[in-house]
């Protein structure tokens, strides 16, 4: 008896996971696939109640597999390697396949006791975005006596993760759900935590420039650590709130143009002001990285980096991309630092605003004359 195991926080389901689900079951020949969303999971946030997830999941998966509440109901963390005991206990000859992604794949070593899962159960591999090196497959059947398999499926870029900022920012996701999942959704109003605030927002920028924001946000929560979520969502959407008020609205706000500021960097500082006023944003970390996510200042605070990397490095962004995301925060900052200045001393080489001068020299140490600076940089 063949028995696929698909686990995963399903925060939404959607249709990949859903082609997951098929191919597995036609490619493996299963005779059931039981599909688990976990109840408390030990290495992220989930902010929405099991119990919707489970709901969810039953309205996504129920014409193919069997959707348990195993690790809803059980008490405590959801390791993988306690739900794979107690279905070797209830079919004690079957042959388990456990039915995970290539990320997962990839951090296989870091999970509780993966030697015992590697025992209990064959690795089965979805690669989404691209194809796995058969390299990583053989490390892992190595050093954890694993066998791994993958499945063939059309790659896909779309996560859960992308799919709630759609939500957030009210787009159609028809396309990307079943249509019982969206219709839940979309009911009950999950997913919406900031959606009066994007939905304000709208109304202060161009959908080209709103397209943009989504994609910072985006960008924004892939850098962030858990507990900066909440702050890098918030300053990451307001980021250009200020990019369409005109001069004369200036005063309004109580903003002043500096004599030595160039046009093309006063949305920022007039964005913390707007951000404050229209939006209610208090947070003084939030608001200092509104106004200094185009020229910087030094010792940036790191919510400062997250939001300037994540405007230099977001997906439509039609510049080269993968140079600026090597490395750790500070290491994508100063390379996209380094980059935006050159830029700037090419475009603007006798308008270059004096906090950038600042930032370049804080970071780089390059206290030198301009044309000097285009050269090294």
């Amino acid at each position: 008896m063949k028995i696929g195991i698909f686990g995963g926080t399903f925060n939404p389901p959607h249709n990949t996971h859903v082609a997951m689900a098929s191919a597995a079951m036609e490619q493996l020949r299963l005779d059931k696939l039981f599909v688990l969303p976990c109840g408390d999971p030990p290495h992220k946030h989930c902010d929405v109640d099991a119990d919707i997830r489970l709901t969810l999941c039953r309205l996504a998966f129920g014409d193919i597999a069997e959707v348990d509440d195993y690790e809803v109901v059980k008490r405590g963390k959801s390791y993988t390697v306690e739900t794979l005991r107690h279905y070797r206990e209830l079919y004690p000859d079957a042959q388990l396949y456990l039915i995970i992604g290539g990320d997962s794949l990839l951090g296989f070593h870091k999970w509780y006791l993966p030697e015992e899962i590697a025992r209990l159960a064959s690795l089965t591999v979805v690669c989404r975005k691209r194809r796995m090196p058969a390299s990583v497959a053989r490390r892992i059947e190595q050093r954890f006596g694993a066998e791994v398999n993958f499945l063939r499926m059309e790659p896909t870029s779309l996560s859960s993760t992308e799919l709630r900022l759609r939500y957030e920012f009210g787009m159609d996701n028809g396309e990307f759900v079943p249509q019982a999942v969206d219709e839940y959704v979309r009911d009950r109003q999950l997913y919406c935590k900031y959606r009066a605030m994007t939905d304000k927002l709208r109304q202060y920028l161009t959908p080209q420039r709103f397209e943009h924001t989504f994609y910072v946000v985006k960008r924004g929560q892939e850098l962030a650590a858990e507990e900066e979520k909440d702050k890098a969502f918030v300053a990451c959407l307001l980021h250009d709130c200020a990019k369409y008020i005109p001069k004369r609205r200036y005063s309004e706000y109580g903003y002043v143009q500096p004599d030595d500021m160039p046009d093309s960097v006063v949305h920022s500082f007039l964005g913390a002001k707007v951000a404050e006023r229209d939006f209610g944003i208090t947070d003084d970390e939030i608001l200092d990285a509104i106004a200094y996510h185009t020229t910087g200042r030094p010792a940036m605070t790191r919510l400062d980096k997250i939001v300037y990397v994540a405007d230099k490095t977001e997906d439509s962004r039609p510049y080269p991309l993968s140079h600026l995301k090597r490395g750790d925060l500070d290491r994508q900052f100063v390379a996209c630092l380094k980059e935006a200045y050159a830029v700037c001393l090419e475009r603007h080489c006798d308008s270059v605003c004096p906090l950038s001068e600042q930032t370049i020299n804080y970071y780089c140490d390059q206290k030198t004359d301009k044309s000097d600076k285009r050269r090294k940089l």
